[in-house]
């Protein structure tokens, strides 16, 4: 059926090289406008595999966001050689460029698999299929649906939106819509669909009807896309519609070049996807060391509102107060604090000529660009690129620096208590916490961002508030005492 001639490798990479053609002669705001990103073959060959055998001789499957056609045409190609099925193979790009190159790829396909695979390519928006648009055919069910689909924020006011706020989360809720029962959803996406609050709506309807399979992450933000300049993280996810099954697998590898020698075992539903989660958020444990520190925390009902503390973002949008942002070293202002004044462990300011940046505020600068000189446990909201850490946490104590306000920019949270104040023996404790390798793993379980944002940080657990200068003064005791046993039996 196959010609000995045309294995999967020497297919795909003929469709990647289409794809590649396609990258470097349209412009970046061009593919920036279309959510463009696309897949290497190595990650289509992958993700082709993650097929589960189909359950009849004649499979429908679906590539909705195609742009020239590697997925579909890796996925086709997986079913026909190992499976032995037919492929009708429906893609869709509405992109003219992308579509034209997806025309030809699919010939190349069928004629490839000699009669095996059917394929046509749609021009349409695929998100047109979710509602009833006129002049729109709705398509029929399908077995399998695989994609890369387009990535870039909706708008609340965009009706092609429903609750989630970036066009591949509704991508994916579309897609399963179109699903057979027992069909299978394979997709490479942000991390961010995970945990990130504003997709929570999007979260409960996804798995109200679709059982979660297998997840595979990826450590680098830079890899799976690397020719694209993404430093997104991404994930695998695969799906069945109205399954039943009672673990996840969960994958990791560092990108795309370990992927045959990556690290895989099986995660308990519940503890994936906590049936009482309100913000319903996937924890992804990717190792039995992580299984340990969700233990931890489970244990511990406490956040910082049990302490009576709230987080803020600083109230600093540099671009918007540059009025009032004072760059010479010697002149009056306030202090002003970037995400680069806050190290491990402490604040230092001022950085002097090796900065850049504004390193004051002006003393007549709006009240609400200020903040008083108080106690506080200063975060960076974000982490730098493939840095050890992803919470960063210093303290920041009354009088530490001089004047009575501060300036903090945006890219910081700060902790502070509203009604009252911080004492200096909380905020070196919090610091401690937050900074350590225990919170920063449990903090890479439990969301898959690079920004640290207010909503995470109130919802982390914490020990009893009678519990924390001890267990700060101790936390690198307690540390050991999780991590050694897994060490151990690894060894």
């Amino acid at each position: 059926m196959l010609d000995p001639a045309t294995t999967l490798t020497t297919l795909v990479a003929r469709v990647s090289g289409e794809s590649e053609r396609c990258r470097t002669l349209t412009n970046d705001s061009t593919r920036k406008r279309w959510g463009q990103y696309f897949t290497g073959p190595r990650i289509a060959q992958f993700m082709a595999r993650l097929l589960p055998p189909p359950r009849s001789d004649e499979v429908r499957l679906l590539d909705p966001g195609a742009g020239t056609g590697i997925l579909g045409i890796a996925a086709a190609e997986h079913l026909v050689r190992h499976h032995r099925v037919r492929v009708h193979l429906i893609a869709i790009e509405p992109e003219p460029r992308a579509h034209k190159h997806l025309k030809d790829s699919l010939a190349r396909a069928e004629q490839a698999l000699e009669g095996a695979l059917k394929a046509e390519a749609h021009p349409a928006d695929f998100l047109d299929f979710g509602e009833l648009h006129l002049g729109v055919r709705p398509l029929d069910p399908v077995d399998f649906v695989i994609a890369n689909p387009p990535y870039f924020k909706l708008s609340p006011s965009d009706p092609r939106g429903g609750d989630a706020p970036n066009i591949y989360a509704r991508f994916m809720e579309v897609s399963a819509a179109l699903l057979k029962p027992n069909g299978t959803l394979c997709f490479i996406v942000p991390r961010s669909f995970a945990s990130g609050f504003y997709f929570r709506k999007f979260r409960r309807r996804l798995h109200a009807t679709m059982n979660l399979d297998r997840v595979h992450l990826f450590e680098s933000r830079r890899d799976a896309f690397k020719d694209e300049g993404i430093l997104q993280e991404n994930l695998i996810a695969l799906y069945t519609r109205n399954g039943r099954a009672r673990s996840v697998t969960i994958s990791v590898s560092e990108g795309e070049r370990d992927l045959d020698s990556l690290f895989s075992h099986r995660v308990p539903r519940d503890r994936v996807l906590p049936p009482h989660d309100r913000h319903s958020i996937m924890f992804l444990p990717t190792c039995p060391e992580d299984l340990r520190v969700m233990d931890v925390f489970g244990a511990w009902p406490d956040t910082l509102a049990s302490y009576g503390l709230e987080v803020s973002t600083g109230p600093v949008v540099p671009f918007r107060a540059t009025e009032h942002l004072v760059r010479e070293e010697n002149a009056a202002g306030w202090p002003m604090l970037w995400l680069q004044h806050v190290r491990p462990g402490g604040v230092e300011w001022p950085l002097g000529a090796r900065f850049r940046k504004a390193e004051r505020i002006r003393v007549d600068a709006p009240e609400k660009l200020l903040v008083p000189n108080g106690t506080y446990v200063i975060m960076r909201r974000f982490s730098a690129k493939e840095e050890a850490r992803r919470l960063v946490a210093a303290p920041l104590l009354a009088g530490q620096l001089p004047g009575e306000f501060l300036g903090l920019e945006n890219h910081l949270n700060f902790i502070h208590r509203p009604r009252g104040r911080l004492t200096e023996e909380e905020a070196r404790a919090l610091s401690t916490l937050l900074s350590s390798r225990l919170f920063d793993a449990y903090f890479r379980i439990s969301s898959g961002n690079t920004q640290v944002s207010a909503t995470e940080l109130r919802a982390m657990p914490l020990p009893a508030p009678t519990m924390l200068a001890e267990f700060a003064r101790s936390l690198r005791t307690e540390e050991e005492a999780v991590m050694r046993p897994v060490r151990e039996a690894n060894a």
